[in-house]
């Protein structure tokens, strides 16, 4: 185990079915964890705020995108269209 700035610490440990990468606050509450499993590499946050930027563009590929809010969700496009392409798109 490493402590870094903040008290947060990082280890690096081995598990029964992957190796974990974890960096959790002072409390002890999980921040980041790289989870390296035999199908790949799984990532965590967790974050009062998670904010991604880019210059150009930031794209997800995957089987299945869930996006859950308890609140508001918000889209929008300040200089363009804004396009929904699926065999079916339910609205309400």
């Amino acid at each position: 185990m490493l402590k870094l700035q903040h008290g947060r610490t990082l280890s690096v440990e081995p598990a029964a079915d992957a190796d974990l990468v974890e960096i959790r606050r002072a409390d002890g509450v999980l921040e980041l964890r790289l989870k390296l499993t035999e199908d790949g590499v799984v990532l965590q946050l967790e974050a009062a705020r998670i904010s991604l930027k880019a210059d150009e563009s930031i794209d997800v590929e995957c089987k299945t995108f869930n996006l859950n809010a308890e609140s508001d969700v918000g889209i929008q496009s300040r200089a363009g269209d804004l396009r929904v392409r699926g065999e079916r798109v339910y609205i309400n």
